[in-house]
Parts: structure tokens; sequence; C-alpha cells
């Protein structure tokens, strides 16, 4: 039909965002942060304990390849010919020892944090002016993940060029030839760029799209909406960055599971923020779910969109296109009951390629829920989801 054709046509019209061509973040990056449970408190052998504990439950065969450490490491003042330096007290051995014991022991690869004014946001030396001794010494150390921070709104800094110092130690990052992911903070408040309130793909890998993440659902729904409308940037090597996740982090584990299908749903880069060592059953369920991981990291690199919505926003339908099946047309499908209390929230298929598809729920190993007729329709409990993947029959 007329609106099957319409669909099809919409689906693969999308267009495809051209990433920064520096080889790196060809899926959405996965990892671990040390920022939401850690801060800058931070040790060489605490974190190792993190790592070797991101081994056994299984978060690294899941996916999870980056250990990031966020804010805090180096000391506040850089060497004689202008290098950073770790902190000896959090790091005795340094950070290229701290690399090279990861990817031995952990097979995991590091991720670094810098900001792009003269110092961080915790007041630590910053890459501006500095960028190419920098990133030369990233690249010495292995680090495969830079994250360079929006802190010159701190009193303090001087002003900055956003664009132009972003793009410096992009530039500083190829330079050196070492393959690095390449992430930053935008200035999103107040100063949009020409792609709107996001930098323009080619300066980065994967950009934050709104204010920092804290373990409340309100505050996921709030980045949830700010990413609705900015699908069209995201592609292969460059990504809509929801910020960390809060999973594990204090929330019901209802909300846990709608947080982390959404991220997977949007191809935000999924980057664990909680305490792995002591992380419960349920959390590592959530984080190591491989049907929702895949959802995240289909190589067609398609964010998903809202195809529905109640008129207050209650619930939505989110439908993400994914690498076909046999031939076959599919589609990640998310029913989220934003509000509450529960409901029953239906799908039609009218604008979709075929009217009968066959439904696996991704929240119970993949299990086929058998072949649908014409739509769809779950009932979804308050602040949770229900996701499946949708081959056409």
């Amino acid at each position: 039909t007329l609106v099957k054709m319409a669909a099809l046509i919409l689906f693969a019209c999308i267009p495809a965002a051209l990433g920064l061509n520096n080889g790196a973040a060809l899926l959405p990056p996965m990892g671990f942060s040390t920022w939401n449970h850690f801060g800058t408190k931070i040790t060489q052998s605490e974190l190792q304990s993190v790592a070797k504990a991101m081994v056994e439950s299984g978060m690294v065969e899941a996916g999870y390849k980056f250990f990031n450490i966020d804010d805090g490491w180096p000391l506040k003042s850089r060497s004689a010919n202008g290098s950073l330096l770790a902190n000896p007290e959090k790091f005795p051995q340094g950070m290229g020892f701290f690399s090279t014991w990861l990817q031995r022991e952990a097979n995991m690869t590091l991720g670094i944090y810098t900001s792009h004014s003269n110092e961080t946001c915790q007041e630590y030396p910053g890459s501006l002016g500095y960028e190419e001794v920098d990133a030369q010494t990233y690249a010495n150390w292995g680090v495969g993940f830079v994250k360079n921070d929006w802190c010159a709104w701190r009193a303090g800094h001087p002003g900055t060029d956003d664009n132009k110092a972003f793009s410096a130690l992009r530039d500083a990052l190829n330079k050196t030839g070492h393959p690095m992911v390449y992430s930053i903070h935008w200035n999103y408040d107040s100063k949009p760029s020409p792609n709107g309130n996001i930098p323009l793909p080619e300066i980065c890998n994967m950009w934050r799209i709104g204010g920092d993440i804290k373990a409340n659902w309100d505050a996921v729904l709030r980045l949830i909406d700010t990413n609705t409308n900015l699908s069209a940037a995201a592609g292969p090597g460059s990504w809509n960055d929801a910020d960390m996740l809060e999973v594990g982090n204090g929330m019901a584990v209802n909300e846990d599971r709608a947080h982390f299908s959404m991220w997977a749903m949007m191809a935000s880069p999924l980057i664990a923020g909680n305490d792995i060592r002591s992380m419960s059953p349920e959390t590592k369920a959530i984080l190591t779910n491989k049907y929702v991981i895949a959802v995240n990291q289909d190589k067609l690199g398609k964010q998903g969109v809202v195809v529905q919505e109640s008129e207050n926003k209650a619930t939505q339908v989110w439908l993400k296109p994914l690498e076909s099946q046999d031939s076959k047309a599919t589609f990640a499908l998310a029913l989220l009951n934003r509000d509450g209390p529960n409901a029953t929230i239906t799908y039609d298929f009218g604008k979709m390629p075929c009217s009968s598809m066959e439904a696996f729920d991704l929240w119970k190993e993949g299990t086929s829920i058998g072949v649908m007729h014409n739509s769809i329709s779950q009932m979804v409990p308050a602040h949770d989801v229900k996701m499946y993947k949708l081959v056409c029959a």
C-alpha cells in the first residue's frame, strides 16, 4: 500500500550521519566510567578491583570495552616539559602501567578525561594550549577513549572558543596515528552549533546532548526528551550521548530496565557508572542483557524515533530499524510507560513494511511471543518498558 511504501521510504532515506573519520566508534562505545560512583576518589588498587569485577561479572564479555577514568587523576601541575603526570599517590606505578595492566588482565582499554579549557571542572590541568602534548601522552599510554569536558563556565577560566578548542584536540588526537574515541561535553545551554544544540559530527565521535544525569526517573526522561529529535545526527562514528548509565545506583529495577532499554533504542553509548563489585543480580542481568545490547550495537547505527505517543506523553512507542534478518525487514520496538498507572499500549502496523510480524521479547531471553497480525498490544507497568525485536513474517 502507499502507506507501507511511505514507511519503507522513510526508513531507507534517514540520512547517514557524516561521522568523524578516525576509524573509531563505528558502534556506540561501551565501557565503565569512574565518575558516577567514585568521583575524584580514585586509586590504582581500587580501580584494579573494579576491572577484575568487570571480567568476573561478564561485563567485559558482554562488550564493555573501555575503562574510563574521569576527573581527578593527574597532578595539579604539569611537568617541566608540559606533559601531564598521573598523581603518584593515586597511581604509584603510573598511568602507562595501569593501561598495560588493564589490557593484559582485564582485556579492557584505558579511557582518560580532560577539559577543553585551562582547568577541568575539578580544577586539574585542562588541555587548552597543550593539545598536541596531551594527545601524544595519551597515545603513548595506549589510551583508546578521550573525554573532553566543557568547564569554561567556571570562574577563573579564560574565555574559550568551544568549536576551536574541541577541534584542536580532535586534530591532535588524529595526528598521533593512534585511533581514540573522541567524546565531548558540549556547551549545549547557551551556544548552539549550526546543527542545533549539538556540535557537528565531524568534531567528535560522541557528544553529550544534555545536563548531567542523576539516578532518578525525571532525569532519565529529561535526557530521553532532549534526544528525541536528534536522530539524524547519529550513525557509525557519531553518536548522541545521553550520558553515563545510572543502572544500579538507586532507582527501582523497573526504572533501571527502562533506562537501559531506552539508551539502547537511542543508540547512546553504554557507559556503566555503578560499583560493579557489589551490584545486585538484577543490576547484572540488566547490564549484560545480550538481546538489548544487540539493539544498541546494531551495525546499521540508526537511532530510534518516537512513532506514537499519548496526548500527555504518558506513553510512547519507539521504533529502531535494525539489520535485516534473513532478508526480512527487522526493527526494535519499545513500548514505554513514562508515567502511570499500568497502561495497555497498542501499536498498529499500518505504517510498517508488512502487516504480520514475529515478535521476540528482549527481556525474556529473546523468546518469540508469536506472529502479531496488524498490531501489537501489551500491558506495560508504570515507569517500565516492553521491548521487542519485530521481524516481518
